[in-house]
């Protein structure tokens, strides 16, 4: 896989309530932490910032997405 670069989440579940989980998410690359309310929310989050790193690899030149 080259020229891919893998992404680090660390994952903190503080509660579940009503059969899903609620808590934070940090971007380990980044140090960027957001709440999540739901696991749905939490698998929204870390697909945002896989697709913004693309997309800043994109326009570095960096990565190009065969």
């Amino acid at each position: 896989m080259a020229g891919k670069k893998e992404e680090t989440f660390v994952i903190r579940i503080h509660d579940c309530q009503n059969s899903t989980w609620q808590g934070s998410i940090l971007w380990a690359e980044r140090q960027e932490r957001k709440c999540f309310r739901s696991t749905l929310e939490m698998i929204s989050l870390i697909e945002e910032a896989v697709q913004l790193d693309r997309e800043n690899k994109a326009l570095e030149g960096g990565y190009h997405e065969k």
